[in-house]
């Protein structure tokens, strides 16, 4: 890969890092809420008498795993834009790649042929010719 190529990609993957931080800090918070909901409601000894749990226990432990699916619905689909962002952003440098390829050398690189490409779909093998058929 050309120099220039691979310092674009890691300034790139680098400008990406604040946002990934911020998504692993959500993740952290989400996590510490569904521990805190597993936690049950405790009683505590006050002098020589027993205390029971309050209600109001019972009502943050439902409050806390409400809270800890919603935020993971969130953080769900957040964490799939910054994946199609990464895509995006590999595929771009891939086509530039291409571009200056066939520039040097005159022809047309197949990944600038228009390809209807289906992430996450899986294409069959081709094994005589060793590649995946689109």
């Amino acid at each position: 890969m050309n120099d220039d190529l691979m310092l674009e990609y890691l300034l790139q993957m680098g400008a990406m890092a604040p946002e990934e931080e911020k998504l692993l800090r959500q993740q952290a918070q989400v996590d510490a809420l569904r521990a805190r909901s597993m936690d049950g409601p405790t009683g505590q000894m006050v002098g020589k008498h027993y205390v029971p749990p309050s209600f109001t226990q019972y009502g943050a432990q439902i409050g806390n795993a409400f809270m800890a699916g919603r935020g993971q619905k969130k953080l769900d689909k957040e964490y799939d834009e910054f994946n199609a962002n990464q895509i995006r952003g590999i595929e771009d440098l891939r086509n530039r790649r291409a571009q200056r390829v066939a520039m040097a050398t005159g022809t047309t690189p197949a990944s600038m042929v228009p390809v209807n490409t289906n992430y996450g779909v899986k294409r069959p093998w081709n094994e005589e010719e060793q590649y995946y058929m689109p």
